[in-house]
């Protein structure tokens, strides 16, 4: 969903002169900052007002402000992905919080490595964050290192819960597959009509290794 009203007037001087000379040479300058926003809201329940009235007094016009709907953190983002399409050098991308603008430590890396790619630059303004300010590359080695930590915390955390699973005698990894005979057994059991619910209890499994079982040759 993408919030429009078309408005003018909202671009943003970062120099005074469109070409310099260097030899000779008509060199471009970039001749303004476009302030470009995003929102996102949960699909159901959430209302965007006060983030969009926020990136207009930050300076974002009507017409530039992109609004994301999702149901979670994860799911797709198409006016997102269309706003960092449309950056441009010297643009600045406004959000109110790095909440709404990505869903994870390494999404918002990537998001940094666009902006960075584009010679753009971020302002959240719950954070103060502004790359204007903050030289870009810092910020993106900062997030990277971020995303490293967060890379090994999950890591560690998912060590941890097999561990924990097996001090209980417990194993991670895929569901345990049926031998030769408990497999016939399972097939016999649910040609007598025997419901896959009952048969999967019955010999320990979950019904999705049921299932595979069912529909072999034998």
């Amino acid at each position: 969903m993408t919030v429009s009203t078309r408005l003018t007037g909202y671009e943003h001087s970062t120099c005074t002169d469109a070409l310099v000379v260097d030899g000779g040479a008509a060199v471009p300058r970039v001749g303004v900052a476009v302030f470009r926003g995003y929102a996102r809201v949960a699909l159901h329940g959430e209302d965007p007002a006060e983030q969009i009235e926020r990136l207009h007094a930050a300076g974002v016009a009507p017409d530039l402000v992109r609004l994301d709907r999702s149901s979670g953190t994860r799911g797709p983002r198409p006016e997102l992905d269309a706003v960092l399409a449309e950056l441009r050098a010297g643009d600045v991308l406004v959000v109110t919080g790095l909440e709404r603008l990505a869903s994870s430590v390494l999404h918002l890396v990537a998001v940094g490595q666009r902006l960075h790619a584009a010679r753009a630059e971020l302002w959240a303004l719950d954070e103060s964050v502004d790359t204007r300010k903050t030289p870009g590359e810092g910020l993106l080695a900062a997030l990277e290192v971020l995303a490293g930590l967060q890379r090994a915390l999950t890591s560690s955390s998912t060590r941890a819960g097999l561990d924990a699973a097996r001090s209980r005698g417990r194993r991670g990894g895929r569901p345990p597959r049926l031998d030769h005979d408990a497999s016939a057994e399972a097939r016999r059991l649910y040609g007598e009509g025997r419901s896959v619910t009952e048969i999967a209890e019955r010999l320990g499994v979950p019904r999705t290794t049921l299932y595979g079982h069912l529909h072999r040759p034998s």
